[in-house]
């Protein structure tokens, strides 16, 4: 399973990193905006590599990640404004680090259940 999870990994840096530039700005502080481009590609691609690794629970896994991904990035974008926090200063960097930390722990989650619903 530790493969699971580092394609897991790879995968989100490709999409949070790479595809999320060509998405354009997004308004993530809105609960239903233009941010669930970015949440569906999670998703979606959680999904697929899924398919590899759990067939059984795939589209579940793809699901949760696309719900959680959501929550983290709606959440980081309301404790910024909460903590006057701006772009690009030491303490946006650090609400980064928390995000990318709680993105972490979601894919390690994921892997855990899908290797508990496997057995």
């Amino acid at each position: 399973m530790i493969e699971f999870f580092l394609v897991l990994m790879i995968k989100h840096f490709i999409v949070d990193l790479g595809v999320q530039q060509y998405i354009g700005p997004s308004n993530k502080k809105q609960w239903l905006g233009a941010g669930h481009t970015h949440y569906f590609h999670h998703g979606l691609a959680t999904m697929f590599i899924a398919l590899w690794f759990a067939p059984e629970i795939a589209v579940v896994l793809g699901l949760l990640d696309y719900v959680i991904h959501w929550h983290i990035d709606w959440g980081k974008h309301h404790l910024n404004r909460l903590i006057n926090c701006k772009p690009q200063s030491e303490l946006w960097w650090w609400t980064n680090v928390l995000d990318q930390c709680l993105h972490v722990l979601t894919y390690y989650a994921l892997v855990a259940c899908s290797a508990a619903a496997i057995i």
